[in-house]
């Protein structure tokens, strides 16, 4: 037996335990689960906030006691999927004591929203406040709970409720994807106005919030969201918020508003159509964005839309996709079993910079509302139906979206999926690196460091002062398209002190070679300062003893991982002067900057640039499953870029 289920088994409840049909996902959730009772408990016997062993905390999510409250909100929809779905009874230790979810729940709604308090979360009281975030989940948590547990709320209790979702709803956010959190607090406070006297809604919010979502949309046949009213951003909150949280109000109170209610409804049938195709054969879904220590938030739309009929595949490809993404992502180490928590990292010694600036010890718990899993009925072919492969496990694909233009490439010989954006660009050291890769893997994960001044090269090209060793990647995007369903040309600028470089980037797939060509344009007196451009391949992740072996090719490199037996290749054919290995970027000497592995290493292409305008070109490999070396080395000539 295996560690994790070990843990899992004396935590089942102290009643008659579920049928096994539905229980195989409980060796995830049931430590989990024990980690946040431990630690909750610990925290506080109100049940209303929970911080975790050197876990760490941001002003705007904590109550009043200065403890941190976003720990439990973001439990709150796993557990109500628990009870609603037919869970109880049965009881979990909890301190000295053993209770139903369903008291922990109780406990933690009184006190929560109880004024006087001292683990009282406070009203919102500004515009982009952490607590309108946290008002959707636990608005919908309480609806699903349903009235038996509401009636075991006092007319205070409930009022109180009522007066903290309230404040979150009082500063419009309508830019981005935070409209769906006010749009399904007002949701659930008006469905259940019609029940409880203590609770009301604003329709006409809600209806706004609404319009303004549907302005989000991308446009085209792929169902996609732009994250921003300002510009185009397209990342995993199209699966973590404006899939997700529609779901919540649709099943909320949909049939009461059928004209939106059907505009989403064929919109998120369209993105969920190739949604499975974000899943490389390992079970990892292509890392790209920000909040990526969500996790398998990504599955919380998938198995939503499959209890609402609107899942447009097999139920068996449903528990595929959830199986294996929960077990690629549990085994990379995301719950530390330690301190009993999810960690704020992807993995054991992996680089904390995958974090952003807003994240806390409870934002990884975002990703339990996958768990909504437990409202699937035992009966459901989900749980009985025969998996069904991915589609990259089926046949390699090239999948184009026009109007967010960008490409998704499977090959089905090694389970790789890349992930190409065209428009994607941001400037902020926290953000930089997440968005402005030319292509990201599920095999290959990138790598990320939150300096202004030093730029990790891996799937990018950066322009380097030799003299300083400051670095600039991209700094935004003029245009993007994609040239045809195996290839991408971005028109690109980046500033290095008071240079900016212009950069036009062809990207061609041919398999899992890549070939790139950059027509650069630079100030005559960057060229005269020495300033290079430095190109990277795919970032090979290495475990903390791993060994790999290299060659070096003329103009180029080869490199295996002794271990996994993944390998990267790359060559220049115009400009780039050399070719050599990267264990670490800038003087520092750090190791750990990949999102996944403690250490990595990179084939880095260095050209001097020598004329105001020049071309860069160069081809790269990386596969899971590499073809043989003697292999990659002939057929890499015929791939040179343009």
């Amino acid at each position: 037996m295996r560690r994790r289920e070990f843990l899992a088994v004396p935590f089942l409840p102290a009643a008659a335990r579920p049928a096994p049909a539905n229980t195989q996902f409980d060796r995830y959730f049931l430590p989990v689960l024990a980690g946040y009772l431990r630690n909750c408990a610990a925290t506080s016997p109100s049940l209303a906030v929970c911080d975790y062993p050197d876990g760490t905390t941001t002003p705007g999510a904590l109550a009043a006691s200065g403890k941190t409250y976003d720990s439990v909100s973001r439990m709150m929809p796993a557990l109500a999927a628990w009870v609603a779905g037919g869970r109880e009874p049965g009881t979990f230790p909890v301190g000295g004591e053993r209770l139903s979810l369903t008291e922990v729940l109780r406990r933690s709604f009184v006190h929560a929203f109880d004024p006087d308090h001292p683990d009282y979360w406070m009203a919102a009281g500004k515009p982009w406040d952490q607590r309108q975030v946290e008002s959707s989940i636990v608005a919908w948590s309480l609806w699903l709970l349903g009235d038996s547990f509401i009636e075991t709320l006092t007319p205070g209790q409930r009022v109180n409720i009522q007066n903290w979702l309230a404040s979150c709803t009082q500063h419009p956010c309508r830019r981005n994807n935070w409209a769906w959190f006010t749009a399904v607090n007002q949701a659930a406070r008006l469905s259940l106005g019609r029940r409880w006297r203590e609770f009301s809604g604003d329709e006409q919010w809600m209806i706004e919030d609404l319009t303004a979502l549907d302005g989000m949309a991308a446009g085209g046949d792929d169902g996609w969201y732009s994250d921003s009213i300002e510009e185009p951003t397209f990342d995993y909150y199209n699966f973590w918020v404006f899939a997700s949280h529609f779901l919540y109000w649709n099943r909320i109170v949909g049939d009461a508003y059928p004209k939106f209610s059907r505009t989403f409804g064929r919109r998120l049938r369209r993105f969920l159509r190739k949604a499975p195709n974000f899943f490389g054969a390992n079970g990892s879904h292509v890392l790209f964005g920000r909040s990526l220590i969500y996790r398998w938030g990504v599955l919380t739309p998938l198995v939503l839309s499959h209890q609402q009929d609107l899942w447009p595949h097999s139920p068996g490809l449903l528990r595929h996709i959830v199986r294996k993404n929960l077990e690629h992502l549990w085994g990379l180490g995301a719950f530390d079993e330690e301190r009993g928590s999810l960690r704020e990292t992807l993995a054991p010694g992996a680089n904390r910079d995958v974090s952003e600036p807003y994240i806390d010890q409870g934002h990884p718990y975002w990703g339990m509302q996958a768990f909504s899993l437990f409202l699937i009925p035992e009966r459901d072919g989900f749980w009985s139906a025969r998996e069904e492969p991915l589609p990259v496990e089926r046949s390699s694909f090239r999948i184009a979206f026009e109007a967010p233009r960008m490409l998704l490439a499977g090959e089905r010989a090694s389970g790789q999926v890349r992930w190409l954006h065209t428009t994607s660009s941001q400037h902020e050291p926290a953000y930089r690196d997440k968005y402005t890769k030319f292509s990201y893997s599920s095999h290959f994960p990138f790598n990320v460091i939150q300096d202004p001044a030093r730029v990790p090269w891996d799937c990018a090209l950066v322009f380097r002062n030799p003299s300083t060793g400051e670095c600039a990647g991209r700094a935004g995007v003029h245009s993007g398209d994609l040239v045809d369903d195996l290839g991408a040309r971005i028109r690109w600028w980046a500033e290095l002190g008071e240079w900016t470089f212009e950069v036009t980037t062809e990207i061609r797939l041919d398999g899992e070679f890549e070939q790139r060509r950059h027509r650069v344009r630079s100030p005559q007196e960057a060229v005269e300062a020495g300033i290079e451009g430095v190109e990277g391949s795919y970032a090979l992740g290495l475990g903390e003893n791993e060994l790999f072996e290299g060659e070096q090719v003329p103009n180029g490199q080869y490199i295996h991982a002794l271990e996994s037996g993944f390998a990267i290749f790359s060559r220049s054919y115009t400009g780039h002067e050399h070719a050599e290995l990267t264990e670490y970027f800038g003087e520092s000497g750090r190791t750990n900057v990949n999102i996944v592995s403690p250490r990595m290493v990179v084939n880095t292409l260095r050209a001097p640039l020598t004329a105001a305008e020049m071309t860069l070109s160069s081809v790269h490999y990386a596969s899971p499953k590499p073809l043989p070396k003697t292999q990659i080395m002939l057929q890499a000539p015929g791939r040179i870029a343009g």
